[in-house]
């Protein structure tokens, strides 16, 4: 059997070198687990202080392995063949305690990730989730800080769904980056969402591949940043079958001399007629030392296709201000209004109502 971190290495001998300090050993900690929460501390998988459905099957990678391991082989050569972020190979080739669930069929489940960090070295937590046919998963993950380079990898079955969030609210000096792969079969469905208030470097790469018909795929992201904070988001719907669906809505909003970047892709194989993708980047710049760029780009080889791709760049309203301005408030309450106008979209369509408190402060504070 062929090695699965050889392949990561063949493979990322093939791409630009890129740096990243020697992954850490995992420290002992005290942390009392919520219902459903599993617990990584410093990248490692800790079982002992993680607290899992029964009937959600949860394992040590290196024990998932044993027993699943020709199904494991073959998703990662898959995976690998095209990977083209040395990011996530690298995780594959650093990770330690990784971490394999299974939902079974016809399973409904919700679980909670927490990542703990107790120093200053890489963390490199690797997650791989399966869900059987007809399953539901709803997934909440939060990133305490540090410098760490996850994946996660993703393989819903037919009819199955998963609603995933991303929580990174950061110290200023973190460096987070995240990599989700998802392959999806016939009517299944992924809905990720992403936040972050930016750090030092938050990235967040994610590609769904669209592997059979009636499979769909929903992509938000919301960046506030303030400061010197950076965050970039990379996404990919990667259309291969018929009658499937995607959409990428991207919101970002810059103060101070904060940094974002966009660049996201639709590709439409020949065979995936009838697609519906949509792809929209909005950055809102309160600043004019902020930074902001944006690459939406399509690429289509089906002909019966709907698919549009778009980005704007805007500054507040001198209009909407005034007419806040004449109505009492002041200058900062008017642009603070007005921001989190453009923000609520997301935060309000977000359907565990616990996580839009912290989005809610991260907001306040573009303008703090």
């Amino acid at each position: 059997m062929i090695s699965w971190r050889q392949l990561a290495s063949d493979r990322l001998a093939s791409l630009p070198a890129v740096h990243w300090p020697e992954p850490a050993v995992a420290k002992t900690v005290s942390f009392e687990a919520a219902p459903s929460t599993i617990v990584f501390v410093d990248g490692f998988f800790a079982p002992e202080l993680s607290k899992v459905p029964a009937e959600v099957i949860c394992l040590k990678l290196d024990q998932a392995l044993k027993s699943y391991g020709l199904f494991l082989q073959n998703r990662w050569t898959k995976t690998f063949k095209d990977e083209k972020d040395p990011f996530y190979l690298l995780n594959m080739l650093h990770h330690g305690q990784g971490l394999f669930l299974y939902i079974p069929p016809n399973v409904q489940s919700s679980l909670h990730i927490v990542h703990l960090s107790t120093g200053p070295n890489l963390a490199s937590p690797k997650i791989q989730i399966t869900l059987g046919k007809n399953s539901h998963l709803s997934l909440t993950q939060k990133v305490q800080g540090g410098i760490v380079n996850g994946a996660i990898d993703l393989l819903l079955d037919a009819g199955s769904t998963l609603k995933f969030y991303d929580i990174e609210l950061l110290e200023e000096n973190a460096n987070v980056h995240t990599s989700l792969r998802a392959s999806l079969k016939k009517d299944a469905r992924l809905e990720v969402f992403h936040a972050t208030d930016g750090a030092k470097n938050v990235r967040f790469s994610a590609i769904a591949e669209l592997a059979e018909e009636n499979s769909s795929f929903l992509f938000r992201s919301l960046a506030m940043l303030n400061g010197k904070r950076e965050a970039h988001v990379h996404a990919l719907a990667d259309h291969v079958a018929p009658n499937c669906t995607s959409r990428q809505h991207v919101k970002m909003v810059l103060n101070g001399e904060s940094k974002s970047s966009f660049e996201g892709k639709i590709y439409v194989h020949p065979k995936a007629q009838k697609t519906a993708a949509y792809q929209l980047n909005n950055n809102l710049l309160l600043s004019d030392t902020a930074l902001a760029t944006s690459k939406p780009n399509l690429e289509i080889f089906a002909d019966d296709v709907k698919a549009s791709h778009g980005a704007t760049f805007s500054q507040l309203s001198e209009e909407e201000l005034f007419y806040f301005r004449s109505r009492g408030l002041s200058l900062t309450e008017a642009k603070s209004l007005l921001m989190q106008a453009f923000c609520r979209e997301h935060i309000d369509a977000l359907e565990i109502e616990s996580l839009k408190a912290p989005l809610l402060d991260a907001m306040a504070r573009v303008y703090a």
